[in-house]
């Protein structure tokens, strides 16, 4: 098959048509910088030993994770960001995985997360930021209150 890009997205020639497949940017080293420190991140990302983080491992991480997570959710334009943060300890769990951590550990973190992704399945967590959700809504309250003081002479009798 052969891939080519165009003004920066990867186009992929089918059946006379092209298809272009967008790249997702979930997440930037920014956000994995959030949950680890760069030295951490710059050794579980350095398999060749150059004392310098490896971007490449790091994408492909990054994939690898978005993959994991659409077999889970429809990946949304604008994630939430316990989705982004989910996305970034998941990235973080399977470079320790890749650098030989104790598996038991991540194992308990993994499901922790999945747990969290099955919830978003469901309907149950919000996955996608939506700008009318910022704008506060009006309300009808139990109780309106007016300026015509209440008649409370015959209550006690």
């Amino acid at each position: 098959m052969c891939f080519r890009w165009v003004q920066g997205v990867l186009a992929l020639p089918l059946a006379g048509r092209t298809l272009f497949a967008r790249e997702v940017k979930m997440i930037i080293n920014d956000d994995l910088l959030k949950e680890v420190s760069k030295k951490e991140l710059q050794e579980l990302s350095d398999f060749d030993g150059t004392n310098e983080i490896n971007q490449d491992i790091i994408n492909d991480v990054i994939a690898d994770r978005l993959a994991l997570i659409g077999s889970y959710i429809k990946i949304p334009k604008s994630p939430t960001p316990l989705l982004k943060d989910i996305c970034a300890k998941l990235v973080i769990l399977e470079l320790k995985r890749r650098n030989n951590f104790p598996k038991d550990s991540l194992n308990e973190q993994e499901e922790r997360l999945t747990s969290l992704l099955l919830k978003m399945a469901s309907k149950k967590i919000p996955t996608e930021v939506k700008d009318d959700e910022v704008a506060p809504k009006l309300t009808n309250r139990a109780f309106r209150h007016s300026e015509i003081k209440m008649d409370l002479r015959g209550l006690n009798g």
